[in-house]
Parts: structure tokens; sequence; C-alpha cells
């Protein structure tokens, strides 16, 4: 057990090195106010209203590359959760993984599909019920998390299809997966 904790430790390390060097080259697109510092997460946001604020202007943009970078990419699903999830007991991660990105890439394209030209604001990110919250030694799961927008146009309020899952880890918030809520 000590020589797991001890590798997860480096592997940390290793992204920690990997989101500092990432923070500074997406600076320019992005305000450098609303990334996390000292988090392992590469292109990880200070907040849940942060990375949700991220997302909207990235859907305003369709720019499905933005939001590909604002999910867990595999090298830390892999890395960084995978060791603590009780599932990597008994389930392969490449499994896991096929059945997280197919799902999550076509949930991002029909999102960007249905909501091309609406422009929106966000009123609230709700993080769910305790019971839907999942604590991990180093990351916090948040199972049921949902982003409350308003249309600009009608003023017509009502809950984003795209969120599904929030990580924070160390300060850093990323989506899990993305969902079509249709």
């Amino acid at each position: 057990m000590r020589r797991r904790l001890q590798l997860t430790a480096a592997v940390r390390r290793a992204f920690g090195a990997a989101a500092a060097f990432m923070a500074v080259a997406v600076a320019g697109a992005c305000s450098s106010e609303a990334l996390a510092t000292g988090s392992p997460l590469l292109n990880a946001y200070a907040s849940p209203e942060a990375l949700a604020e991220v997302a909207i202007q990235a859907v305003e943009a369709q720019d499905d590359s933005t939001l590909a970078t604002l999910m867990i990419q595999r090298v830390e699903y892999e890395g960084l959760l995978w060791p603590e999830m009780p599932d990597g007991a008994y389930t392969p991660f490449d499994f896991i993984w096929s059945q997280t990105l197919p799902p999550s890439r076509s949930a991002r394209r029909s999102v960007l599909r249905r909501y091309e030209g609406i422009d929106l604001d966000l009123v609230a990110v709700d993080l769910g019920e305790d019971d839907s919250i999942e604590r991990y030694p180093s990351f916090t799961l948040y199972r049921d998390a949902r982003m409350t927008v308003r249309r600009t146009d009608t003023g017509e309020e009502g809950i984003f299809p795209l969120m599904d899952a929030l990580v924070e880890m160390d300060g850093g918030w990323k989506y899990m997966n993305y969902r079509d809520d249709r």
C-alpha cells in the first residue's frame, strides 16, 4: 500500500508541473484568474462557476475543442482518479474509459447543435445533495451537479443539459463527463 501512495504522489507532482505549464499556455485564451493553481488537473478552474462560465462561452462560440479540455482527460482519469476509485479493483480501466468518452463526445456535439446562436448567462451551479457527493483521499466527485442558465434573448431559465458530474482536486474543478439531458 505504501508503494502505491508514493507512486500516486509522484504522479500528482508530475501532473501539477504539467498543469502549471498548461495554465501559462492557455492564459491568453481565458481569464488567468479563473484558472486553478496548485491542482494536478490540467486546465482546471478555481471554482465550479468559473468552469461553467467557460463551458457556456465555448458553447456560444461553437468550440468543441475547449469543451473537450474542460473534461477529465484519459491520463488524468487513469493516473489520478482511477487508483482511488473502488471500481479499479475489479473493472479494467479501458472498459470504463470506453463507456465515458463516446457518450461525452456525443453530448458535447448535440448540445453545440441545439444551442447554436443562443446567448446564455450562468445563473447558478448546484453541486447536489450530500448523498450524491463522493469523497476520495485526494479528490471529490459531485455526481448530481447541475447548472442553471438564462437565455439572454427571452430571460427563460432552465437546467443546462451539458453538466453531469464534477471533479474537484486540490482546488481545481473539471467535468468528469458530459451528458445530454434531452
